[in-house]
């Protein structure tokens, strides 16, 4: 387990290093549950699409049967505008683990408002997140989520 955290964190931190456009966000709600940490880099940019990529991490209490749930968010996102205000669109898989050792798989989406000052170093998204579960049975959780991003890095 413990070489299993220390390959996920060395992968974390050669995807983070050098990038351009980098983020922290502070998730409340929306794809981790309760309220996530992500780490978000974009990747290609054309026109008014702006692709990233997001992964984060989640700790919820569920219940005293199950314990806590550990929840690994990674998402695919399509930041659509050239103004301060933009679509978010949003697909991606949550990996959680219940401190009992049970483990399921939810595909998040999200369809969002994003608004994104080029002068400054933050952002704030207000998006519907439900979350699908598809394995065994199909559900539709409904769900909402607020963020705040702060870039790592100077605009250049």
């Amino acid at each position: 387990m413990y070489k299993l955290i220390l390959l996920i964190f060395a992968l974390c931190a050669s995807v983070c290093y050098g990038q351009n456009d980098r983020y922290v966000t502070f998730e409340l709600s929306g794809v981790g549950g309760i309220a996530s940490l992500n780490y978000e880099k974009s990747f290609f940019k054309k026109g008014i699409n702006d692709i990233s990529y997001r992964f984060g991490f989640s700790v919820t209490p569920i219940d005293k049967n199950n314990g806590m749930v550990l929840i690994f968010p990674v998402m695919i996102h399509d930041v659509i505008g050239k103004t301060a205000h933009k679509l978010d669109i949003g697909i991606g898989q949550s990996f959680s683990v219940t401190t009992k050792g049970d483990f399921f798989i939810l595909m998040p989406i999200s369809f969002g408002y994003r608004y994104q000052p080029e002068d400054k170093k933050y952002y704030l998204r207000l998006a519907y997140t439900p979350l699908v579960s598809y394995l065994i049975d199909f559900q539709w959780q409904h769900w909402a989520g607020f963020t705040y991003g702060y870039r790592l890095n100077k605009r250049e």
